[in-house]
């Protein structure tokens, strides 16, 4: 019984070592190319508009959603009530959902936005980092109040590291941008962690970006986000309280499978053992 045990522990210890798990789990809201679940008296909570044109590829998710004429989603589209314009397109129909499937999704939202916040970050701005390098891991920094314009930050990196960036004040950004290079944008993250306090969303923006190009997971679970018109979304995600979108394409990063971990040859050996081990045990 001890040898049975005894692999048994030796098994789990092994895989359980070889297991690869990400660091943040973003849950169900992976599904999402854009989510607006904030929930309050304002009429503006869970609002997601869109401008005419839009071309979304992934699903998207608002309490409050209202598609501009000719916009067109390669998914489907959730929300509670539906304001659906002229020659609107939605692939993969409409869902009609109700408030609790908005609070499951915004207390995922809420706790990884608080997970982020709480590993803090060196203090820095966002151009201090143009041509950074990623140390094969995990990267952590807190932005000074953004505002750019027609400036390129470019960042280095490989599949292994992860960056995060919270954002406690204004980020504004027109023209120029953010680029990842060797960098997985699923494992990037904007964290606008500041809390709404005025009546309506629209007073107080996460941010504000114009003809400028972003990348990786965007999070203000209690704030408006807005994106104006010439924007490059390519590998984006926003999960925010509100949004007023005038976008053209928007494409999501491309949901990852996870890898199947083997078995190594030494375990093989010892699992093809324990028939024997057993057998002389009971002699």
């Amino acid at each position: 019984m001890r040898l049975i045990q005894g692999l048994f522990a030796v098994f789990c210890l092994t895989t359980s070592s070889l297991s690869v798990a990400s660091v943040f789990d973003v849950g169900s809201l992976a599904e999402f190319a854009l989510f607006a679940g904030a929930n309050g008296q304002s009429s503006q909570a869970g609002y997601l508009g869109f401008g005419s044109e839009s071309d979304v590829h992934g699903n998207v998710a608002a309490r409050n959603p209202e598609f501009g004429a000719g916009s067109h989603i390669h998914g489907y589209a959730a929300g509670v009530q539906a304001g659906v314009g002229e020659g609107v397109r939605l692939d993969g129909g409409w869902q009609q959902w109700q408030e609790h499937h908005f609070s499951l999704l915004n207390q995922q939202l809420l706790h990884l936005s608080q997970q982020l916040q709480s590993l803090g970050g060196q203090q820095t701005s966002l151009q201090a980092l143009h041509g950074y390098q990623g140390v094969g891991g995990l990267n952590v920094f807190q932005l000074t109040p953004v505002q750019m314009a027609h400036q390129r930050v470019e960042i280095y990196g490989n599949a292994d590291d992860i960056f995060v960036f919270n954002i406690a004040d204004f980020f504004l950004m027109d023209g120029g941008g953010i680029l990842l290079h060797g960098i997985n944008p699923n494992q990037v993250f904007f964290n606008f962690h500041q809390y709404n306090t005025a009546t309506e969303y629209s007073h107080l923006a996460a941010a504000n970006i114009g003809t400028s190009s972003i990348q990786g997971n965007w999070l203000a679970p209690n704030m408006m986000f807005q994106i104006g018109d010439g924007a490059t979304l390519d590998s984006t995600r926003v999960w925010a309280g509100a949004m007023q979108l005038n976008i053209q394409t928007f494409i999501p990063p491309a949901t990852e499978q996870p890898t199947p971990v083997p078995v190594p040859a030494t375990l093989m050996l010892m699992l093809f053992g324990l028939p024997a081990a057993l057998w002389r045990l009971k002699r």
